[in-house]
This record gives C-alpha cells, structure tokens and sequence, in this order.
C-alpha cells in the first residue's frame, strides 16, 4: 500500500462510522413531555368582573392575592384527555403535570383559563377561584366530562338548569371542600383553605 491510499482509506472508514452512528440513532419518543407541549399557552387578561374582588370578601382584612392565566391556541398539540381518577379539590380541574397542562386543558374543550388565590380574613381563610372558558364547539362534551367526575366524587347537586346540575358542591367533613358551577360557556370552580367556611358562605359568594 503507497502513501497515497492510506489517507483516502481513513477518509473512507471515518465516513463509515458516521453513516452507522446516523442509522443506529433510536426515534425520538413523542411522548416525552418538552417545551412545545406548552408552547400553545400565551397570557391572557380576564374581563373586568370575571374575579372576585378581595375586598368583597374581607372588607376589614388584609388580604394577599396571586393570579395566573393561559389563553389556550385550537393549534396545541394533541394531547390525551382522560378523565382522571384523583378527587383531591387542590388538583381541580384535575388535568396534568405542568408541562403538559396547556395541550390538556385546550384537549378537554378549555380556552381560557385563569386562577386566581387569596388568603385574609379570620383564622388564616383563603379561597382560589378557577374560571375556565370552554370553546363553542366543545362545550357541551366539556361540561358533561366535568360534570360526571364531580358526581362520582361524591358531589351534591346544589342547583339544576334543564334536569342537569349545574352547581356541585363536594363536601369534606366538616367544611365544603370544592364549589362548581357548570355554566353554560364556562366552569367556576371555589376552593376554600384554612378553617371556619361554611356552605352557606361559598354558596353567597358564588351568587
């Protein structure tokens, strides 16, 4: 072998070991969770009396209060929407990991979304209020979907519009746990924290 071929067979084994190292590269998982799973989710501003306002609640108390919202994109990649099976109220509306939170919620029928918590009055009480604008199309499915995991939760149908119920209240043992209403374009969901709520109390503040 002369000088001349020994550079050009290098040349050729190095060439050979990418082209193996390109063919024996696993697919990617589409499964795994990445930032374009939340990419469809942009900020959105609530119209004016869409939360409640602090001082409405606790008119002579301090009070503190954080917010989030996502506006949701009908181009959000495809995720799946199965019910869940937890009935813990602080997980409402019982949707996903963050990461993958925006596809799921725009999966179930969400547009909107905005939360919303406050923490004053007595015996350190807070409440977290949950808005979610349903899309027109999906509405109706999203409704049924949320209202069925209420009812097998264990919640009492407060109210009803048209022989189905409309605002859920899912109890604890001493104290409401969770306040619902399914209206008809949009879900409003009442968390209370801390001691001393009564039912009476979320049902004045939902009206």
């Amino acid at each position: 072998m002369n000088h001349r071929t020994v550079p050009a067979l290098l040349a050729a084994l190095a060439a050979l070991t990418v082209l193996a190292a390109c063919t024996n590269d696993e697919p990617a998982d589409k499964d795994r969770p990445s930032v374009q799973a939340v990419a469809c989710a942009t900020e959105y501003h609530a119209p004016e009396g869409t939360l409640l306002r602090p001082e409405s609640l606790w008119p002579q108390a301090p009070y503190s209060r954080s917010e989030a919202s996502l506006a949701l994109s009908a181009g959000c990649p495809k995720a799946p929407a199965a019910p869940s099976t937890s009935c813990d109220p602080a997980e409402f509306p019982w949707t996903a990991p963050d990461e993958l939170r925006a596809a799921r919620l725009r999966a179930a029928g969400v547009e909107t979304w905005v939360k919303s918590t406050i923490t004053g009055g007595g015996a350190g009480q807070g409440l977290t209020q949950q808005v979610l604008g349903l899309a027109p199309a999906q509405a109706s499915a999203a409704l049924n979907r949320f209202r069925d995991h209420l009812v097998q939760c264990g919640a009492t149908t407060v109210t009803e519009t048209d022989g189905h119920p409309q605002v859920l209240l899912l109890e604890g043992r001493a104290e409401p746990k969770l306040l619902v209403d399914l209206a008809n374009d949009r879900i409003t969901a009442l968390t209370p924290s801390g001691e001393g709520w009564t039912r009476q109390q979320l049902l004045q503040i939902q009206h």
